[in-house]
């Protein structure tokens, strides 16, 4: 059962309300952004909510059983609170946010919580960013326990992997630029594939901040990136790039990362063919 604040509730039982709906998102980086749909900025818990670029929020779907909570999030796209390279960068995706409602006119009588939870899709309509906001059911939607497979199931550098990147992340700054996607860092003189499926992370440029799964990593220090960067990609842009690790036993575990205690698979598990191919005869 939900409860409110004294001098909120005397104010919903009273007549004209000076209510508004406000919205603080907590990225992943921790970063906050706070906004209201007010035409004035309030300050709730030393918190300050602004009124630009504006907010406009659906109507909130709520459900007695397991389903998700959820509603979208309308923000004109000013580059004061999303930006479109953040946004197709991923940079919001995951990030938690309380959505509440409060009295504009006495932003002290506290806040009736609304809807709390973590964001999903961010997408560009125009000059409108759409926000998906899911509620904290969402987590129960997530699958439980583990299937078996013969290649690893865990994440590099994960718990479970126990891997530590800071030891496998190298520094490097590009020293040809060919594409958004393909450039030459001449300081990486690690192995051919040393890199592939691992993560490149910018830390100067025009994508500083931003990360992209590596494609492929050629002898030379040529690096092939799974999709181009938003922004222009540079000579002279800095990265930081960690190696990669394609869930195989032998190149990986063993051979790479010295790690085969922690590997997370069932490598030598019987195939379907195995399973399925007729009884040889005894001789």
């Amino acid at each position: 059962m939900k409860t409110l604040p004294s001098a909120l509730a005397a104010h919903y039982a009273g007549t004209g309300h000076t209510l508004a709906t406000a919205l603080r998102i907590t990225r992943t980086d921790n970063v906050v952004f706070a906004i209201t749909d007010h035409d004035a900025d309030s300050t709730i818990d030393a918190v300050l909510y602004k009124s630009a670029p504006g907010l406009d929020v659906t109507n909130i779907e709520h459900s007695a059983g397991t389903g998700v909570d959820n509603l979208e999030l309308s923000v004109f796209g000013d580059d004061s609170v999303f930006t479109p390279i953040d946004v197709l960068g991923g940079v919001w995706r995951n990030a938690a946010f309380t959505i509440f409602r409060y009295n504009w006119a006495s932003p002290a009588d506290g806040i009736d919580t609304l809807l709390t939870g973590t964001v999903g899709e961010v997408t560009l309509r125009g000059n409108t960013i759409v926000a998906e906001l899911r509620g904290l059911q969402q987590y129960l939607q997530q699958p439980v326990g583990n299937v078996s497979t013969k290649a690893c199931r865990t994440r590099l550098g994960s718990a479970l992997c126990g891997v530590n990147l800071a030891t496998y992340t190298f520094a490097a700054t590009i020293t040809t630029a060919t594409s958004r996607q393909v450039f030459t860092a001449a300081a990486l003189a690690q192995a051919a594939g040393y890199f592939a499926e691992g993560l490149l992370t910018w830390t100067s440029g025009a994508n500083a901040g931003l990360s992209q799964k590596v494609k492929t990593f050629a002898a030379g220090g040529v690096v092939t990136l799974a999709l181009p960067m938003l922004g222009t990609v540079s000579v002279g842009d800095g990265f930081d790039i960690t190696a990669g690790c394609t869930k195989r036993l032998a190149e990986d575990c063993i051979a790479k990362f010295a790690n085969v205690l922690n590997y997370q698979g069932e490598p030598h598990r019987p195939t379907l063919d195995d399973m399925v191919k007729p009884v040889e005869p005894s001789v």
